[in-house]
């Protein structure tokens, strides 16, 4: 068993359970599970996240929610009076891409919760007011080292050259390494994402694949790749070795030679604030357009 869930799980069943609880990590997935197993915890006083779907006293929200939205509906729904008596969970995927204002209407919530009601948040600790984050027990998920995505991956049926390829392409995610290593589309979505990002560095944004039809958690997960990237044409412009896209090497050291340690820094800058556009705008592909616009101007101006 995870050992995070089995500290939380002693915690749980002994009636220590805190009402609210904010889980950050690298890899989404493993927070997002980490989530549900313990609202079931909750619940349940076991560990069956499945059933979560068909429980009513088991609230999920992802994604950007409008002030009016959590005033009028979400806010009433917490407050209502419970179907069972195990009490209630309201989980907020990604709460660090929420709005100031729901931040601050959540905070009255939190500050104010109905009785055996418990709030889970996931998402990025910097991007949480931190009046929210005072009220929250903080949960860390370290990421794994490319030592054990790569055992772990030799486990799943990996060679060895193939465990070490994708474990170094992960960017310490092991859900990342998994479906590289198992899923087509998540080979083409990464290699998609950094063409399209050294396109715009060489001033021609490929919008087309910006407005492809996707996912949101697509989307995300292509901004993560191109901050892996990124990361690397740091390296390379300080000289050191490329760490996450050892097959693009000769790519990103093409892109990245015409910039400075300082602009490649600010498109990171500009990737990381892609990350909460994804998740307010109406299309991830929209948030992608502005972000690839932004750079080709950076390329472009440097060419006058």
């Amino acid at each position: 068993m995870n050992p995070i869930i089995e500290k939380l799980k002693k915690s749980v069943l002994s009636g220590r359970a805190m009402h609210a609880y904010l889980i950050s990590g690298t890899d989404r997935e493993q927070v997002v599970g980490l989530a549900r197993e313990l609202a079931s915890l909750m619940l349940y006083s076991g560990l069956n996240a499945k059933r979560l779907s068909m429980d009513p006293d088991y609230l999920e929200y992802e994604g950007s929610i409008p002030i009016g939205e959590f005033r009028d509906t979400i806010r009433p729904e917490i407050y209502r009076e419970t179907f069972g008596k195990n009490g209630r969970v309201a989980v907020f995927l990604n709460a660090s891409g929420l709005s100031e204002s729901v931040q601050n209407a959540m905070l009255k919530v939190l500050e104010e919760p109905p009785e055996n009601t418990h709030f889970i948040l996931t998402g990025s600790e910097s991007g949480i007011l931190p009046t929210v984050r005072s009220r929250c027990l903080i949960i860390r998920c370290a990421a794994p080292d490319q030592n054990e995505i790569k055992a772990a991956l030799s486990e799943k049926g990996a060679s060895e050259a193939d465990a070490a390829s994708y474990a170094s392409m992960s960017g310490g995610s092991l859900t990342r390494a998994v479906k590289l290593m198992t899923s087509e589309d998540e080979v083409k979505l990464r290699s998609g994402a950094i063409s399209a990002l050294t396109a715009a560095m060489d001033g021609a944004p490929d919008y087309q694949w910006a407005r492809a039809k996707r996912e949101r958690s697509d989307f995300l997960e292509a901004n993560e790749i191109l901050l892996l990237a990124c990361h690397d044409m740091l390296n390379i412009l300080n000289g050191l070795d490329v760490d996450f896209c050892p097959d693009r090497a000769n790519e990103l050291k093409k892109s990245c030679s015409r910039f400075t340690i300082g602009e490649i820094s600010s498109i990171i800058d500009e990737i990381k604030a892609n990350a909460e556009r994804i998740n307010t705008a109406p299309s991830g592909g929209a948030a992608f357009d502005r972000l690839f616009s932004v750079i080709a101007r950076i390329a472009l101006g440097k060419r006058k």
